[in-house]
């Protein structure tokens, strides 16, 4: 047995197809709560989830297999296989393995990560974990959010299939015998519950348990997810019909305690979306495309940039407080005397539509840090969405949520957060044209991008650049297309750029 002060070996098993706008947020989820591994089958995905995995592969221990339907049709099957084929895997090396689907998210009452949870339970080789079944919070679109964070609304206790139950097992005290998805070949005597209290019966049906962890089962999530759901499981185990879902689409309660990972997840969701775009380039420029020297034959001007000062709806300003490592808001007086560095926009007049925020008389490179917008970066690109009558809102093109000023503190300082899912008073700013003398410097666009740009003609950029182009670079340009080009492109990239239409 092994001393309750020794970190826990967790990894997860996870049978997965189509999850291409979740599958990146579930990993990063579940690394957030400190599993270490992950061992994941696609089911022969379409969608571009494949690609998504390989990007997340090269940021954790993401191992990856893909099932063979033509050898093993049935779906149950192929799961049984993948599933027992990761127990003896996974013997010898992890002390404890889960096994979950791409709409379940395992959450923590009481802890921050999963191995200090476990730590509870030597006496355990088993534990069996609740289901809590979300509803759709009313949304028929798929969100471009984290599910976590769109999906707050559940079903009460008394919902019948929340006394269905997902386990996490040692694999070497697991025996041979298959028996579903939701329970293993562990004796009862052995197999504990959240409580830490062992199962009475054994089975993959439990007395329902939420008081220290549970799975958060998103089955419906919106009703687009829903459409892709029934054409993917269609005649399997679901049939064309809205039964299903007027079924689960349970909204009886609101739980915005899982909240509380969203930053945490968030850290470790941007190195996936980080290569995923680094992966798309090099997709986008190994196309079998012949370059076309008539999109550059025209001589293209010379980069016009404008600075601007932000001033928020508090009329205060945008700055950087370096003794608290992050960006707030206050009047220029205060920012004197508590010495921070103002945040200053760039806007090339090519695309004005953007804006790159920086922090003015910078030396030493700091990462901007806004919170809630997790990209490590000194320089971030916004998107600059007019307001009714006036003014702007600074859209983040990636996580299309706008940042927020929040009305000053006692001490006059405002508190400056990304995480708006729309703009309205409190996220308006003015622009006020500066002057400065930067130290770094600015990067000549290619061409002139423009909503009439074509994709062949950001393609054969892209092909005919001497290296490949950087991700600052390609955003800029990417989000002056039209959505329709937008998409174009985004299919051509195999999905890995779903996160940045």
């Amino acid at each position: 047995m092994k001393e309750k002060n020794l970190p826990q070996n967790v990894a997860i098993a996870l049978f997965v197809k189509d999850e291409i706008s979740d599958i990146a947020g579930w990993i990063a989820w579940h690394a957030a709560l400190g599993v270490q591994t992950f061992f994941i089958y696609d089911d022969h995905s379409t969608d571009g989830t494949w690609e998504i995995l390989q990007a997340a592969a090269k940021c954790y221990d993401v191992r990856l297999r893909r099932t063979d339907p033509l050898k093993t049709p049935h779906f149950g099957d192929r799961q049984r296989d993948a599933y027992m084929q990761t127990v003896q895997e996974a013997k010898g090396e992890f002390e404890w393995l889960g096994f979950l689907d791409g709409d379940e998210y395992l959450y923590l009452k009481h802890f921050d990560t999963l191995p200090e949870f476990l730590l509870y339970f030597p006496h355990a080789d088993a534990i069996a974990f609740s289901w809590r079944i979300y509803g759709s919070s009313g949304r028929v679109i798929r969100p471009r959010i984290p599910i976590v964070e769109a999906f707050t609304q559940h079903s009460n206790k008394d919902f019948p299939d929340n006394l269905h139950v997902k386990s996490f097992v040692r694999p070497q005290k697991m025996g041979l015998k298959w028996f579903d998805p939701h329970y293993f070949d562990i004796p009862k005597e052995h197999y504990a519950r959240p409580s830490r209290k062992f199962i009475n019966i054994a089975g993959p049906k439990q007395e329902v348990e939420w008081s220290d962890a549970f799975i958060m089962h998103f089955i419906c999530r919106s009703m687009e997810h829903y459409v892709q759901r029934i054409k993917r499981r269609l005649n399997a185990d679901l049939s064309d019909s809205t039964d299903y879902w007027h079924y689960f689409d349970r909204n009886e309660e609101n739980d915005p305690d899982p909240l509380r990972f969203i930053p945490k997840m968030q850290e470790k969701l941007a190195p996936i979306r980080r290569e995923a775009l680094k992966m798309a380039i090099q997709k986008l420029k190994d196309l079998p495309i012949t370059p076309d020297p008539i999109y550059y034959s025209q001589k293209i001007s010379e980069p016009k940039f404008e600075f601007f000062k932000i001033l928020t709806h508090c009329q205060t300003m945008l700055y950087y407080a370096p003794q608290l490592g992050e960006a707030v808001h206050c009047l220029p007086e205060i920012a004197a005397v508590e010495k921070f560095l103002p945040i200053f926009g760039i806007v090339d007049k090519k695309t004005e539509s953007l804006i790159t925020l920086f922090i003015a008389g910078d030396d030493t490179n700091s990462l901007l840090k806004i919170p809630y917008d997790f990209r490590p970066s000194c320089r971030l690109l916004y998107r600059l969405v007019p307001q009714q009558n006036s003014g702007h809102a600074l859209l983040n093109p990636i996580s299309q949520r706008f940042i927020c000023f929040l009305p000053p503190e006692a001490n006059g300082i405002g508190k400056v957060e990304a995480n708006r899912e729309k703009a309205h008073d409190w996220e308006k700013i003015a622009l006020f044209k500066t002057t400065f003398d930067l130290n770094f410097p600015l990067k000549k666009l290619p061409f002139n991008p423009s909503e009439k740009t074509s994709a062949h003609a950001l393609l054969n950029w892209i092909k005919t650049a001497s290296e490949l182009p950087d991700a600052e670079t390609f955003l800029q340009i990417f989000y002056c297309l039209s959505p329709k080009v937008r998409q174009e492109i985004s299919n051509y990239a195999s999905g890995l750029l779903w996160d940045f239409i």
